[in-house]
């Protein structure tokens, strides 16, 4: 455990000083903000959710995802991470560790900020029920898209790089966009997301037990084939 916890720092160091961490963070801020003029707190904060159950949630977490491992390939550091004297399995679950950690982290800081910004702009009708409701929404779409960020990181690590798995999320996100309207939807991972919030007006979990099981089989097969990539493939 102790030597885990020291690859998690070392991961989270990484992160701390990449740009993508910080451009991430500022463009979150920046597509919240400019959505301070809507009318009430209920259309504005309900504007914020959708916003990460989709492309927020599906491309911007795998930017930082597919980063994490993507960067070893590109930086050709790779081989002198395997050489360390840690296991490979404890090296993907730190980089999956510290990229979630830092996923959860942005979209409070959004969350808080988007509060502030409302304030500061005067929107009317401010509740804390309001508020509550949001943000246990918030975090379960971020749950959602976190699970789907398995075959992510499993497309950087199989394409050595972070082109692959970013051109995959938009994909994804297209696919969602596409198929929102349709009965398909349910059962695509990537609509839902936008399908949980959609339907949380009237209970906190919507959709029918199958989904949110299409999510947790989709993320695990990604994680478990990552794992799997990193330690039996031939990485020279």
């Amino acid at each position: 455990m102790k030597t885990l916890l020291s690859v998690i720092a070392v991961e989270n160091k990484k992160l701390v000083r990449s740009y993508v961490l910080w451009g991430t963070l500022a463009l979150y801020l920046f597509v919240c903000a400019i959505r301070a003029g809507e009318t009430d707190w209920n259309t504005y904060l309900g504007n914020v959710v959708f916003m990460f159950s989709s492309v927020l949630g599906l491309v911007g977490f795998a930017v930082l995802t597919s980063w994490a491992f993507g960067r070893e390939y590109a930086d050709r550091t790779l081989k002198d991470l395997l050489a360390m004297p840690v296991s490979r399995g404890k090296v993907v679950a730190a980089k999956v560790a510290a990229s979630f950690v830092w996923c959860l982290i942005l979209t409070e800081i959004t969350f808080l900020f988007s509060l502030f910004i409302g304030l500061m702009a005067g929107i009317p009708n401010f509740s804390k029920t309001i508020v509550l409701h949001y943000f246990i929404q918030l975090l379960i779409v971020t749950a959602i898209n976190l699970l789907l960020c398995g075959p992510v990181v499993f497309l950087a690590s199989l394409s050595r790089g972070y082109l692959v798995p970013i051109t995959y999320a938009f994909a994804t996100l297209m696919v969602a966009l596409i198929a929102g309207p349709t009965e398909l939807s349910r059962y695509l991972p990537w609509g839902i997301p936008a399908l949980q919030f959609a339907g949380s007006d009237s209970t906190v979990f919507p959709l029918a037990s199958v989904s949110y099981l299409i999510v947790v089989m989709t993320g695990g097969a990604g994680f478990a084939a990552t794992w799997a990539w990193w330690r039996w493939a031939d990485h020279k």
